[in-house]
């Protein structure tokens, strides 16, 4: 059985955000073909705040270089982790989980200086590995690759359903505090007996519960924090909708995962989103500038036809099951291994 080596900034066990569960999604799959051992930083990381993971993250990469030339192939699912990789020469696979910057939402203030460099590193990942793929939207040189899901969190029941629900990064970029604020324009008999559940953890939390109590919703407003996968999906399975309201995204893990219990989305049109939610189907697509009005109409057009928006949801969430998403991934990445291998040591 073939050796790969999986690069991953930060242990998909705790990790936050999509990629933890992708991550986590495939390993079982991907287990019963290779031999996986994962290269994150240490868990103590979890605990320090002060450094960027990221470049810590390089560092360790360069003291395993030894341990990465024993390996059949690399499998990164992190940037800074292709680029030392493309460095020390190594072949390669990358997946790009999102096309926007990823330092653009740093909670380090020196995070947006690193643009340009974060476009030669992508371009770089580009020009040496043995491929690329986009978990976003398309991107010229890379192969689509969908979310998979795995789960056994069941539908439930449309009456028993309550409550709205965003999941992720509670960073910049989510806009987490204009969801905040739509919902406090929804009229009182929907705030009534709708919650709106926010799960997830980051540096903005303590201002959006301000947020919260300042306009008067913090009662009807609760935060959930950061909840283990499977609880989570069971958690979005309970709600009526899932709401995002992103800046930019790649594709959400939280979209497919809230469709594959039949959720219907309501979310801004932007990164690959759009291929996915069809409007007056399974959500409604809002345009990026997040007008008031036009959001508050979405919601109430699935709360009108719950039930047939919530029926195309879990339709249309076929597309990301997991042993697919693997099949195709495992085809691609023995014919790369059968053409190359990594010299040992």
């Amino acid at each position: 059985m073939k050796s790969v080596a999986v690069l991953l900034t930060n242990s998909f066990k705790s990790s936050y955000g999509g990629i933890g569960p992708f991550v986590k999604n495939l390993d079982a799959k991907l287990a019963k073909h290779y031999n996986l051992t994962y290269f994150s930083l240490p868990d103590i990381f979890e605990q320090i705040t002060w450094i960027p993971h990221r470049l810590a993250y390089i560092f360790y990469l360069f003291l395993k270089f030894s341990r990465l030339r024993k390996f059949d192939f690399i499998l990164s699912h992190t940037p800074e982790g292709s680029y030392v990789i493309s460095l020390l020469g190594l072949p390669f696979a990358h997946v790009f989980h999102g096309n926007g910057n990823p330092v653009s939402n740093s909670r380090f203030w020196f995070g947006k200086y690193f643009t340009s460099t974060f476009e030669s590193i992508q371009n770089r990942i580009k020009q040496y590995s043995s491929i690329s793929y986009t978990v976003g939207e398309k991107m010229i040189g890379s192969k689509k690759l969908v979310n998979p899901i795995s789960h056994h969190v069941t539908v439930k029941d449309y009456a028993s359903r309550s409550g709205f629900i965003f999941a992720g990064r509670l960073e910049n970029g989510k806009r987490i505090d204009k969801i905040i604020r739509i919902y406090s324009e929804l009229p009182f008999h929907i705030r009534e007996s709708n919650s709106l559940y926010i799960a997830g953890k980051g540096f903005l939390k303590e201002n959006l519960e301000k947020l919260a109590n300042t306009i008067g919703i913090g009662d009807q407003v609760v935060f959930l924090g950061n909840l283990e996968n499977h609880e989570l999906i069971d958690v979005i399975s309970k709600r009526k909708i899932l709401l995002m309201a992103s800046e930019n995204e790649g594709f959400p893990m939280a979209i497919a995962e809230a469709l594959s219990v039949g959720v219907p989305i309501v979310s801004t049109a932007v990164g690959d989103i759009p291929t996915f939610l069809v409007p007056h189907k399974n959500g409604e697509l809002v345009q990026r500038n997040l007008n008031l009005e036009e959001y508050i109409a979405a919601i109430n057009r699935i709360l009108s036809h719950y039930p047939k928006y919530a029926e195309a949801a879990f339709e249309s969430s076929k597309v990301f099951d997991s042993n697919k998403v693997a099949e195709s991934l495992v085809n691609d990445l023995n014919e790369l291994m059968s053409q190359t291998k990594l010299v040992a040591v």
